[in-house]
């Protein structure tokens, strides 16, 4: 169930990004009652389940690798400036979530539950909830594990994680704007909307979090002059809570093994 720290965090991203979608929207759509139904029930108890998992999951690791750390390691690491810190954190960060987001479209296993986040027809900043909890739990525990190891100070850390959620939201909302040059270096809603993009073109493209280097040192980049046309999987999956929840675990049809088969069109 939500905290009320997290209520109030939803609270504040709902009067932040439901007037930018309606001021500035990527495309006007009807209100779907049943896929917000779903969404809100990821929000309560995929989102509760997510964090205990990743905070057990990030203690047992700590535990486990303070034997093998150097305690001078977290030292030397604490004692750069704030700022640096934050840098870096940026960086690796992205980095690991670049590292695990191409991996989780590329390992037909792991893409059976990533697909679940990849199953919303209408993007926006709910739809970006949308997440299974044993996708994002690996997800982010990868995305965090380096940062939390090397011992960066408490507060660049916290600063990072704040950012990363706001951003996050950010990216999928249904906002219309322009980042000119800066698109290139920061990721957008244009930027992530192509990843969620259900066109031949877009597919295993856009891999960042927060940044766009990644992409482009890597040759994943795609980020066309337009918006996309349509958004969602070429074989839906259940847009009930329950039936996302055990999609992973159903027998695929025989064209979905098909298209799983096929590299370049692992997913979108």
């Amino acid at each position: 169930m939500l905290s009320r720290s997290d209520l109030f965090l939803f609270l504040a991203l709902a009067l932040v990004f439901t007037p930018l979608e309606l001021w500035r929207p990527v495309r006007r759509v009807a209100t779907d009652w049943a896929r917000l139904r779903t969404d809100a029930l990821h929000i309560v108890f995929s989102g509760a389940l997510i964090r205990l998992s990743v905070t057990a999951l990030m203690m047992w690791l700590i535990w486990a690798t303070r034997p093998i750390l150097p305690a001078a390691l977290g030292v030397a690491v604490r004692g750069q400036p704030g700022w640096l810190q934050f840098l870096e954190i940026l960086l690796i960060s992205d980095l690991a979530f670049y590292g695990a987001h191409r991996m989780n479209h590329a390992v037909p296993f792991l893409w059976r539950f990533h697909e679940v986040h990849h199953s919303s027809e209408k993007l926006d900043w709910i739809a970006g909830h949308r997440l299974h909890p044993v996708d994002q739990t690996l997800q982010a525990a990868i995305i965090a594990a380096p940062s939390v190891l090397l011992g960066f100070s408490p507060e660049p850390l916290l600063a990072f994680a704040l950012i990363y959620r706001w951003h996050a939201e950010f990216t999928h909302a249904n906002f219309r704007i322009d980042f000119g040059p800066l698109k290139w270096l920061i990721a957008s809603p244009q930027y992530h909307h192509w990843h969620h993009a259900d066109e031949p073109a877009a597919y295993d493209h856009n891999f960042g979090g927060q940044l766009v280097i990644f992409d482009w040192l890597f040759g994943t980049l795609n980020m066309p002059d337009r918006m996309p046309l349509k958004y969602g999987l070429s074989e839906p999956i259940a847009r009930d809570y329950i039936g996302q929840l055990v999609h992973p675990f159903r027998r695929r049809t025989a064209a979905a093994v098909a298209t799983e088969a096929e590299p370049s069109l692992s997913g979108s």
